[in-house]
């Protein structure tokens, strides 16, 4: 999917939410009525399904001691894909990752 089709992805719910401003339901019950009898809430579900599946959910930041352990145990078993899926990582953080691991343990031995 493409920006340019996230962002219309995105102006439409804006749409649908315009549309229920006045909704008793939305402001005063359950957000799950919403969600279960509602068209627009359950246009608004629909169309954010989509974004979720386009947009994987990747870690960002330090890595810690088991997520460089398991990189490290898995590096010949795994190629760079996989291990960043089972991480939740991006390809090229997994990469780098491995890269200054083999570095620090060719200092080690």
């Amino acid at each position: 999917m493409t920006r340019e089709e996230k962002k219309q992805i995105r102006l439409q719910i804006l749409q649908l939410l315009d549309k229920c401003t006045g909704c008793k339901e939305r402001h005063h019950g359950t957000q799950s009525v919403c969600i279960i009898s509602c068209p627009i809430g359950k246009q608004m579900q629909q169309l954010s399904m989509l974004l979720a599946k386009e947009s994987p959910r990747v870690k960002r930041g330090k890595w810690t001691e088991e997520e460089e352990f398991y990189l490290w145990q898995h590096k010949d078993i795994f190629d760079v894909s996989e291990l960043a899926a089972r991480l939740e990582r991006s390809e090229v953080s997994v990469y780098s990752k491995l890269r200054q691991l083999e570095k620090k343990n060719a200092v080690l031995c």
